[in-house]
Order: structure tokens, then C-alpha cells, then sequence
């Protein structure tokens, strides 16, 4: 496992790259200015067609939360997705075994990098995706959930078989009823779902969708945002991935 020289790890936006199994993986990495504390790691996944500085400049996470680590990884060509049968653009393994699990292997080589170069906080550690990005956050809650705080799914749900063998873990949820690409009602399908995963207390709902659990569940909550429009998230929405991150730490 290799990766860019230390210089890539200063304060700072760079193009880092990293060697699994032969194959060179790269990502945009944001470095705050002060990196001398324990500091949150926001991983964020963009769509199918997509790379991460596409995604970076829609979402600029970093200057929502200047004191994360953020990284926006660029998916490879060969997926087929929902409008590229043929796989010819970049994007996301979304099924255990896909690609020879190369994408879960170029999450583990950043995680495994990162914690190494800079002084990553192993109890924030979080997750967002769009579309088929958000596909494969489903994917690596699934098999890296012991590691991992919160998640932020946009534009596409986990499934009902994820779900049943998750961590329980905090979940915000984002999707517009007139999505043409992952239709409302099936993105839907998944919030009763994720209410009993986490046991949360409907009750406790507000207009903007916060389902907290019971006292004795722990800090559990899941948010869900709902939108009058297609299938790019609208502008609020990194604003509310970070303050919904913000409240969750990995459970100890």
C-alpha cells in the first residue's frame, strides 16, 4: 500500500494518489489548517459519471466544517449503471464482489492512510454519497459500519437487505419526489425501514424529519429530507449532512 509523499498531507487541497493492488486510485484530500488534534473525516462519494472535484465544488464540505478531513474519491470506469448499461463512465461498485470488491479495497487503503499521516479522530468517521456514490456508502456501511459514525445517503437508498444486516448507526436520508433516475417511491421504501432499524421514536418528528430514539437506544437518529425536485440534491443539503454529522460520534 503506497500513497502520494507527505507533503500531500499538509494544510491544504491536493490530488493524493494511492497504489491498490497495482492499480492507481486518486482523490481530492482537503487538510485543515490545524491538524495538531484529533480531527472528523468526511468521506464523500460522487454519481455514476461524476469524479471528486466535480463533487467537491457542489458540495465544499471543507468550508462548512473547517476543522474535517475531507476527501472526495474518483470512482473508475466499468460499473454499469442506471443510465450507462455499457459501464464506460466512472462510478461505484454497489454489490459485494463487484469489481473484485476493488472499490471497498480503495476505501480501506484511504482510511488506512490517512489514520496514519494525519491525526484522524477514530470516532468521527462519515460517509456521504449522491446516486450511485450513495449506493456504495450503503455498501461500505454494510462492511465497514464498526468504523464508521454516521452516513448521508442522496438521491438513493439502502436497500431492504442492507438494512437488515447493518450496524446500527445514524442515518440522514435525501431524495426528491420527481427524481427521474432512482423514482421517490422507491427511495420512500426505505424510511420505515431505517425507523424500526434504529427504533426511533416518531413522536420525536419534526417538520424537517429528525426521528430520534429512545434515551436507552443511545444518540440514534435518523433525518430525512424531502424535496419538490429530481435527482440533484438542492443547495441546503451539505449544510444539513454537516450539522447532522456533528452530532453523531461512533458509539463506544
Amino acid at each position: 500500500m503506497t500513497s502520494t509523499p507527505d507533503r500531500a498531507y499538509a494544510a491544504g487541497r491536493h490530488d493524493v494518489s494511492f497504489d491498490v493492488d497495482g492499480a492507481t486510485r486518486t482523490a481530492v484530500v482537503v487538510v485543515p489548517t490545524d491538524s495538531s488534534h484529533p480531527a472528523p473525516l468526511v468521506f464523500v462519494f460522487h454519481g455514476h459519471g461524476g469524479n471528486g472535484a466535480a463533487i467537491e465544488r457542489k458540495m465544499q464540505i471543507e468550508g462548512l466544517w473547517p476543522e474535517a478531513i475531507v476527501v472526495y474519491p474518483d470512482g473508475l470506469v466499468g460499473h454499469q449503471g442506471i443510465t450507462d448499461p455499457q459501464g464506460t463512465k466512472p462510478g461505484w461498485q454497489t454489490r459485494l464482489g463487484e469489481r473484485g470488491d476493488g472499490d471497498i479495497k480503495f476505501y480501506d487503503t484511504m482510511l488506512a492512510t490517512l489514520r496514519s499521516k494525519l491525526p484522524v479522530d477514530p470516532a468521527r468517521v462519515y460517509l456521504m454519497g449522491h446516486s450511485n456514490g450513495s449506493a456504495f456508502v450503503s455498501l461500505l456501511l454494510n462492511r465497514r459500519g464498526d468504523a464508521i459514525a454516521a452516513t448521508a445517503n442522496m438521491s438513493a437508498q439502502p436497500s431492504a437487505r442492507l438494512l437488515d444486516t447493518d450496524p446500527v448507526r445514524s442515518m440522514f436520508m435525501s431524495m426528491g419526489t420527481q427524481d427521474p433516475i432512482v423514482p421517490y417511491d422507491n427511495q420512500k421504501r426505505s424510511i420505515p425501514l431505517a425507523e424500526q432499524k434504529l427504533g426511533v421514536d416518531r413522536s420525536r418528528a419534526t417538520v424537517r424529519g429528525y426521528l430520534r430514539s429512545e434515551p436507552a437506544r443511545g444518540n440514534l437518529e435518523l433525518e430525512t429530507h424531502v424535496y419538490p425536485g429530481g435527482h440533484a440534491p438542492p443547495a441546503e443539503v451539505p449544510r444539513l449532512v454537516v450539522e447532522f454529522f456533528k452530532r453523531h460520534t461512533l458509539p463506544g
